[in-house]
């Protein structure tokens, strides 16, 4: 209902005016109106004070769409806004108790003022235009990023130092404790395979040379080592492993070559006539002990066996 205004008359009792039953009506109807928007149409409500210059609410619960921009000073507690369009709030602390805040588009935008929060904020994504920093400046706990770690333009992060998951952080689809356990001489256990995408495998060492173990099927009782060359031979060799399935052979074994192993096909030939000092490989007593033998060995079997063996020793000279 609007302002319901009295009717006067151009002068004094011209009989131009309201009277007073018509005028008496007019007021009650303005204070019933008013009586209602502030209280609950007998009293005014006891939430509601006024000064001069300011309207005070006590726990008000606001309910509807405030639109337009307003500017809120001084602490606000206890209110309820159900839907919030382009609104400002400065120079001052606004409290939402068991409510939020939500503009039409489903999102908060805030200016150069904070977002603090003593609960769990959870959010879909993080996009900034700027640098993304903690109140003292780019920091990582009590640390700068920068003493913390270094991104590469390559993407790789290299940490300063340790990183630690605490009880219940996850790799994978798997809990931190079940595939990694860090032991206290600082070894890593990992619970099942290794797979390195990239390739390539760098085993470095702080003074001496690097090694792999690889133990046998068996409670790891036995291991086979492989190693680096010493610093003193400049090696830089690269070992290409064979193409063919077999085991490999190392200087201290008492195993076996296979015979086609050894091709003498692609050798260079020795240049020159065979002398007794030329060497051959033979078989000690055949199924025993491979040795060295001289030439001149030759001689003496043969020498050993025929029957002139003068007249053979004349003919070789």
């Amino acid at each position: 209902m609007a302002n319901q205004i009295l009717a006067l008359g151009t002068t004094a009792d011209d009989g131009t005016g309201d009277n007073l039953r018509v005028g008496g009506d007019k007021i009650n109807d303005n204070f019933l109106e008013l009586y209602t928007a502030l209280g609950d149409g007998d009293a005014i409500s006891s939430g509601i004070s006024a000064s001069a210059t300011v309207i005070s609410l006590v726990d008000p619960n606001i309910s509807g769409t405030i639109s337009g921009t307003f500017a809120i000073s001084g602490t606000q507690t206890a209110a309820t806004i159900t839907t919030l369009n382009s609104t400002t709030v400065n120079a001052g602390t606004a409290t939402i108790a068991a409510g939020s805040i939500t503009d039409s588009s489903g999102a908060i935008s805030f200016g150069n003022e904070n977002l603090t929060t003593t609960g769990t904020l959870g959010v879909g994504a993080i996009t900034t235009t700027g640098a993304f920093k903690g109140a003292d400046g780019y920091t990582i706990g009590n640390a700068s990023v920068a003493a913390v770690m270094t991104l590469a333009s390559s993407g790789i992060v290299t940490f300063a130092d340790d990183i630690l998951i605490k009880d219940g952080g996850t790799i994978g689809n798997a809990t931190t404790a079940a595939a990694i356990q860090i032991e206290a001489d600082g070894d890593i256990v990992l619970s099942d395979d290794l797979y390195i995408s990239g390739g390539l495998l760098d085993l470095k060492n702080e003074g001496s040379v690097s090694q792999i173990k690889l133990y046998c099927e068996s409670s790891n009782a036995h291991a086979q080592t492989l190693q680096s060359a010493p610093h003193s031979a400049a090696s830089s060799s690269v070992c290409v492993l064979p193409t063919a399935s077999g085991t490999l052979i190392g200087t201290g074994d008492t195993g076996t070559l296979p015979l086609v192993a050894i091709d003498i096909d692609g050798g260079t030939d020795i240049g020159a006539d065979l002398a007794t000092a030329d060497l051959i490989i033979v078989d000690d007593a055949a199924g025993g002990t491979n040795r060295k033998a001289t030439l001149a060995r030759v001689i003496t079997l043969v020498q050993a066996n025929i029957d002139d063996p003068v007249a053979l020793a004349l003919a070789l000279g």
